[in-house]
């Protein structure tokens, strides 16, 4: 029976976290995981955090990044794995996103005020320093300030989609996501794919490069792994999965609560092995 074990879906305060790097590492070696990727939304961020931290607990830590994307008008989540978060194509495109998700969430604070509420702008910038600005953190900053009596009650009333503050985000295309994931040398994989609205989309973004799905999620029965898996022998995509943790602020999962083989990880490497062969002949 295989004892080691990953989980290669993990979001930390760079993004919509309330986890720092070093709790990540720690909740990680409680769980008996051995290998982890941390993949913020649309930044790399904790890297060489992780980097220091991986040889300090002995945990072996995979360069990641979840891209937000859009397809037929849908979201979609494209995780990459063994990326080089140097990657100049890479550094540029994140760049203009955090720019953008920056300026988003000013116009949703704006929206608030115009609504009655009191969001003092540069008091919510500040608080969001050099991360990535979601709407989390407007949500976080009406409950410190008592607006709202919780982060659920925020999105409820505000923020989600179809509520009055709720302002779209400027996302990649799919096929922009893979892309570019795949010029920074990584691996793309389909996040959580239950949330597509047809699985037939998946042929189309196998031509655009994709590598893997993910298989195991929180919630995730028996007879889902089994369809996924399915999925990925049809496509001939690797299989992959994590926690999806995201701290206390959703609380289904932690990290390691999910996990899988570490079998699978042996070979989204040999694939990423292979893709540097292709490279250098």
């Amino acid at each position: 029976m295989e004892s080691k074990k990953a989980d290669l879906h993990i979001h930390s305060h760079y993004s919509d976290s309330d986890l720092s790097i070093q709790e990540i590492f720690n909740q990680a070696k409680e769980k008996g995981i051995n290998s982890l990727a941390i993949t913020d939304h649309d930044t790399t961020e904790g890297t060489e955090e992780a980097i220091n931290l991986s040889k300090t607990y002995g945990i072996e830590f995979i360069e990641g990044i979840e891209l937000s994307a859009e397809y037929n008008n849908a979201e979609i989540h494209i995780l990459g794995y063994f990326i080089d978060s140097a990657n100049k194509s890479l550094v540029k495109a994140l760049g203009n996103v955090k720019d953008l998700r920056k300026e988003r969430l000013i116009k949703m604070a704006e929206k608030i005020n115009s609504l009655g509420g009191k969001v003092d702008i540069d008091e919510l910038i500040s608080q969001i320093n050099e991360k990535v600005a979601t709407r989390l953190h407007l949500a976080l900053y009406m409950v410190g300030k008592r607006q709202v009596t919780s982060i659920w009650e925020a999105f409820r009333k505000y923020l989600s989609f179809g509520r009055p503050a709720y302002i779209a985000r400027i996302k990649f295309s799919v096929k922009e996501a893979i892309t570019l994931i795949k010029e920074a040398g990584g691996l793309a994989v389909l996040a959580h794919p239950h949330f597509l609205p047809s699985k037939e989309w998946i042929a189309k973004f196998r031509q655009w490069g994709l590598d893997g799905i993910e298989v195991k999620y929180p919630r995730y029965t028996p007879s889902m792994i089994e369809q996924f898996s399915q999925i990925a022998e049809k496509f001939e995509l690797l299989k992959s999965g994590g926690s999806d943790s995201h701290g206390s602020y959703k609380e289904f999962t932690g990290v390691g609560e999910v996990w899988i083989p570490y079998s699978w990880v042996e070979k989204l490497k040999n694939a990423k092995r292979n893709l540097l062969y292709k490279e250098n002949i």
